[in-house]
């Protein structure tokens, strides 16, 4: 039999027992640690909307709920309020942390236009509240407040030339007029963006060319664009002289196919499972490769660094002309086909290799079908490439002048025989260096334009 001292001492031991498994049990759901939230430091909102990643996170007690207001309006008229998100959690007050909600993260895609937002700023709230017994039950509150600006007036833009004539592949200048807020401008033919370049306060310069796959009466628009990526466009009159497609036929020998196809196939991890095949491969996988080197290569355009007609290659025959459209055949069957976008010329073997115009190095180095290759920036969006060459004699960075020595010719990549690969881009297009070649189609069509003059038509 317990006696009664004995009987209180454990009564007293057990509420103890109690006591401390039910401090150990509370305590946890007593934390302090506000929830984590998160988004971007600032919006800014133009008029072709914005989106955003907001996150609301506590790893104790889990969240109790999280919540996106926008709020704008100011002055003497009542702040408006737009609820983006209110979502409310099972709280974890029994349960424990384990059953909580520990994160909530949400896109949005913002449109200033849905939404009803007028231009001037705005205030994004994000809140949230954990499942802490904390503040008397109330938990623990973080709030972030994230600044936007709602700009979604586009800037000015108008064309100071008059009417422009190119040919397909050929390119051509264009004189605009942009408002203070524009914070790029430029052509746009289709896809093919061309940078424009400052000649006064508000006056602008951009060359452009017509790409040889553009449509039919392609689109041409001048655009600009200002910091929060509202855009103005203005068309301008373009008459786009079309050129007829000239289509040629070349054999593939047997040779060709063990000297230079498959040697370049396997270096290149693309060899196939008959010589035809890794020509095939060649032609097509690291032809597309080369060409995504050298769209790399070309940076942001810069001032110009060149000066009258670009020069062709000395002593030198065309033996392949600009745009012609390849077919390659094997036993008299069609296997592959390809656009040539620059002009081969053959000189002597190892024939000294010019830069056509001033400008500097971007690029000297191997790329693929095109062998050992050196690209010119020459400013204003124009780059030159000198293809297949044997040995260099220029680095990148280096400034070169028109007429000095960037190597000598060669049978480098996918090449039959010793000849140089000469080709003009403008911006990231190809075009025909026969203009550029001109000294007078330079003068009237470009420099007149870099002058203020207007240009002759042809």
């Amino acid at each position: 039999m317990i006696e009664g001292v004995e009987l209180r001492a454990i009564i007293v031991l057990f509420a103890i027992a109690v006591f401390v498994a039910c401090i150990v049990w509370a305590w946890p759901r007593f934390e302090g640690a506000a929830p984590v939230l998160s988004g971007p430091e600032r919006i800014e909102l133009g008029a072709a909307g914005a989106s955003i990643e907001l996150g609301w996170e506590d790893s104790g007690s889990g969240l109790r709920n999280a919540s996106a207001i926008l709020r704008f309006g100011s002055g003497e008229g009542a702040q408006q309020e737009i609820a983006l998100h209110d979502a409310r959690f099972q709280g974890s007050a029994f349960s424990g942390p384990a059953a909580a909600v520990g994160a909530e993260r949400k896109a949005f895609d913002l449109d200033a236009k849905a939404l009803g937002l007028p231009d001037g700023q705005a205030t994004l709230l994000l809140t949230a509240r954990d499942g802490s017994w904390s503040s008397f039950g109330d938990g623990n509150r973080s709030e972030l407040s994230i600044p936007v600006i709602v700009d979604t007036k586009p800037p000015r833009v108008s064309i100071a030339s008059g009417l422009t004539y190119v040919r397909r592949g050929g390119a051509a200048a264009v004189e605009f007029r942009v408002s203070a807020d524009a914070d790029r401008s430029g052509v746009r033919v289709g896809e093919a963006w061309f940078s424009g370049f400052e000649t006064s306060d508000d006056t602008r310069i951009a060359i452009f060319a017509i790409p040889i796959e553009a449509a039919d009466d392609p689109i041409v628009e001048v655009v600009a664009i200002d910091a929060h990526a509202n855009e103005a466009t203005a068309r301008f009159d373009v008459r786009v002289q079309e050129r007829e497609t000239v289509e040629i036929s070349i054999g593939l020998s047997a040779g060709f196919l063990e000297r230079i196809a498959e040697p370049l196939g396997a270096a290149n991890e693309m060899a196939g499972s008959t010589p035809v095949e890794t020509f095939q491969r060649v032609n097509t996988e690291l032809r597309a490769k080369s060409e995504a080197v050298i769209a790399a290569a070309i940076g942001a355009p810069s001032a110009a660094q060149w000066s009258g007609g670009f020069e062709q290659m000395r002593n030198s025959k065309v033996t392949s002309e600009f745009a012609e459209l390849r077919h390659y055949t094997n036993r008299k069957q069609r296997v592959s086909r390809a656009r040539h976008y620059g002009f081969d010329l053959a000189s002597t073997a190892r024939a000294p290799i010019m830069a056509s115009n001033g400008g500097t190095v971007i690029f000297a180095d191997d790329n693929g079908i095109y062998g050992t290759l050196v690209m010119i920036d020459h400013g204003l969006g124009i780059t030159t490439l000198y293809g297949h060459l044997s040995s260099l004699q220029v680095a990148v960075g280096d400034r070169v002048t028109k007429g000095q020595e960037l190597g000598r010719s060669g049978a480098t990549g996918l090449a039959g025989g010793d000849h140089l690969h000469f080709a003009v881009l403008v911006g990231r297009t190809y075009a025909d260096p026969v203009e550029w070649w001109d000294p007078k189609w330079v003068r009237e069509h470009i420099e007149s334009r870099l002058r203020n003059e207007p240009p002759l038509p042809g």
